[in-house]
């Protein structure tokens, strides 16, 4: 039957669809158990397994009407309408191939990772869908456990979906009423999160975070916390983009802490005596501004109420830096002529000390060929107008103007053909208003610098193949980089115990030494690319006997990277004191992930000899298809106790993960909090709680 039927339709449509392919470079393909051809009505009608192709459009049905004089179909029965961005299911479908536009009734749509469903569906653009008396959600259920309801949403693929009137439904429970909602299809982020818990110093708390889309340029979150040890919080978080003037956010919180000694919600013996009340906030403003291809301008505005605000609520923001700058940065690069920078720095928090710079002007050039000479010039000059200032209710400052200049002249050769010398030669002057003696005010530092550098590179290839343990070996590329840099800086005309310390350059001394490097690598190549599989350095500085430091070696570094596939990877990394013959800092981390993602294991250890030795352990494990296990460890080895452990068990429940964790640390107290999260809203992150910190698990 299917021969006689694909026959039938090249006899009966083959003139017409050469006729078409002349009136459109895109002709329509139909093809079905049964086709019937009308030359006076100028249409095809298809019965049984109809499949229509039409560049990327492929619509199947159980019976089509198609309209070739106006390019029209009328599609009946198990409807469906695939693009690349997603599927259109429906009873019936009105659908015009040339214009791509067209209707379904009681009809269904998926962009995974949202689905929706109307009585109505309206595709009235190329990425522009209306769906009537609808919803759309994440769950891909007939009858989904929650979904946003409205009259009318608008669903622009791969970019956003607006909803007006929308009522958000729990199973058939409507519980929120937005007038107009903006739902995001490239960020995967959710519009509202609650999460509840207990923490020692909050006690039980709520925390929510409320996200609105105003339009493609503009969004914000809305926080609305409360912690029954410490009261309300609310706060507002700003997001923005302009194509003229950049991007940027704007986030503020604010708290009129009422610190109580209650854990729970309720407090019945609640006096006003008992409860201690405190303004607390923050304030940030972030902006980055690409003006034109070689031109940017940065600037951060941070304000906190106190030195403690971040650490208390905000503790990851805390551990990237307890003093976040107030700064500007304006920089213009001129291509091989160098980049030219201005950066303005004041302090705002009176109680952080600082080094004010209004402004710092820098000039930096890059090593540069000096005519055909073969000499290289490299330049860097700043001058800083710079004030330190020390914590409130100290009024201690100590100013300057700074103008620096440091410039070397270079002539790079090759030894031999395997051996290339860069031999340098240089001086920093730099001129100081104030120092700490009004005698030597006025002046200028100068120090000469001289060295040399050299290095080679030797390499070995062996013919091994393999996928032994799933290494996929394709040859090895054995390759060893030595290096070895000579450097002499004189004493400096003035002494840095004469200057006020504001940064690195107020500190130059005499240096007389050598600093030795061994790079040793083991590549393969994979996916046509090459991959390191094991990678050694190894570096120290030998100090010469004119040299401020002790004479002799120092820290020998030794850092190692080895991923022989997509499952194991181990980090290392060590500073030995030559000069105190002992270990001073290691770092060892492990990963080790189960190929069918079922379990996974890291281990790291941190030792520090003037802070700690600590081993941290986390372990992953899927119990089945809807729950598994998380623990995490932290062990103090010194003094032989577990710093912090932390308990998660995730349920899985459809589109949602529903994740109870417990927390205990030796000197923080225990905390517990609930979270649910949207499987598609990966980028979606908590504000605290521990976990394993893959890149340096021994940090943790």
């Amino acid at each position: 039957m299917k021969p006689l039927l694909s026959f039938l339709i090249v006899a009966l449509l083959g003139c017409a669809c050469v006729a078409y392919a002349q009136e459109a470079s895109l002709p329509v393909e139909i093809n079905g158990d049964q086709v019937q051809y009308s030359v006076t009505d100028n249409k095809v009608i298809a019965t049984g397994n109809v499949v229509v192709k039409r560049s990327d459009v492929t619509l199947t049905c159980d019976r089509l009407e198609f309209d070739r004089s106006q390019n029209i179909g009328i599609a009946e029965g198990n409807v469906v309408l695939e693009r690349k961005e997603g599927r259109l299911t429906g009873d019936k479908m009105f659908y015009n191939f040339t214009t791509m536009k067209g209707d379904f009734i009681e009809a269904k749509i998926t962009f995974k990772p949202f689905y929706g469903s109307g009585k109505q569906i309206t595709k009235v653009g190329e990425n522009h869908i209306v769906l009537r008396d609808g919803y759309i959600t994440t769950c891909d259920l007939d009858h989904p456990h929650f979904r946003l309801k409205a009259p009318k949403v608008d669903v622009y693929q791969g970019d956003k979906a607006v909803a007006r009137n929308m009522t958000l439904v729990l199973g058939q429970l409507p519980v929120l009423w937005i007038p107009k909602y903006t739902q995001d299809l490239q960020h995967k982020k959710p519009m509202f999160v609650i999460t509840p818990g207990y923490h020692k110093d909050w006690g039980t708390f709520v925390l929510t975070q409320w996200r609105h889309y105003w339009n493609d340029q503009v969004n914000t979150v809305v926080h609305l916390d409360y912690r029954s040890r410490r009261g309300w919080g609310e706060g507002v978080d700003l997001n923005y983009n302009s194509p003229e003037f950049g991007n940027g956010f704007m986030r503020m919180y604010y708290t009129q802490e009422r610190f109580k000694d209650d854990k729970f919600f309720i407090n019945f013996s609640e006096s006003k005596d008992s409860v201690v009340e405190k303004e607390r906030f923050k304030g940030e403003w972030r902006h980055k501004w690409d003006i034109d291809e070689n031109t940017n301008a940065i600037w951060q505005y941070y304000k906190l109420s106190d030195d403690q605000f971040l650490k208390d609520f905000f503790e990851r923001e805390y551990e990237d830096d307890t003093n976040p700058p107030t700064y500007f940065l304006l920089s213009r690069g001129f291509s091989s002529a160098g980049t030219l920078s201005l950066r303005s720095d004041v302090r705002v928090n009176r109680f952080t000390s600082a080094i004010d710079r209004l402004p710092e002007i820098n000039y930096l050039l890059p090593g540069t060929r000096i005519f055909d000479s073969g000499f290289y010039w490299k330049n860097n000059t700043t001058y800083s107008n710079l004030a330190k200032l020390e914590p409130s209710p100290s009024v201690n400052r100590y100013e300057t103007m700074r103008l620096t200049t440091d410039n070397q002249i270079s002539y790079p050769f090759k030894v031999m053909r395997f051996l290339e010398l860069r031999p340098f030669v240089g001086g920093e002057e730099t001129f100081y208003t104030k120092t700490l003696s009004k005698e030597d005010n006025n002046t200028v530092r100068g120090i000469f610098k001289t060295g040399a550098d050299v290095s080679t590179k030797f390499f070995r290839v062996y013919d091994v193949h393999s996928n032994l343990l799933n290494l996929d070996i394709n040859r090895l590329r054995h390759v060893v980089t030595p290096s070895v840099a000579y450097f002499y800086t004189h004493d400096p005309t003035l002494e840095a115990a004469k200057l006020v310390q504001f940064d690195a350059t107020d500190n130059l001394a005499r240096g007389h030494g050598m600093t030795f490097g061994f790079e040793n690598k083991l590549q393969t190549k994979r996916k046509g690319k090459s991959d390191d599989l094991v990678r050694l350095l190894l570096t120290s500085d030998f100090y010469l006997k004119e040299d401020t430091h002790k004479g002799g070696f120092n820290n020998v570094v030794s850092k190692m990277d080895v991923k022989p596939n997509e499952w194991v990877t181990v980090y290392s990394e060590t500073y030995y004191d030559t000069i105190e013959e002992h270990l001073s800092n290691a770092n060892f981390d492990v990963y080790l992930t189960d190929p069918k993602n079922k379990w996974s294991v890291s281990l790291g250890k941190r030792f520090d000899r003037e802070v700690d030795d600590q081993i941290t352990s986390q372990f992953n494990l899927r119990l089945n298809q809807k729950w598994y296990f998380e623990v995490y460890q932290r062990w103090d080895v010194e003094h032989g106790i577990n710093k912090e452990q932390e308990y998660a068990f995730v349920r899985d429940l459809h589109e949602w993960e529903m994740k109870v964790s417990f927390n205990h640390k030796e000197t923080d107290g225990d905390a517990i909090w609930i979270a649910f999260t949207l499987k598609e809203f990966p980028d979606l992150t908590l504000d605290f709680g521990s976990g394993f910190n893959k890149v340096k698990a021994g940090a943790r």
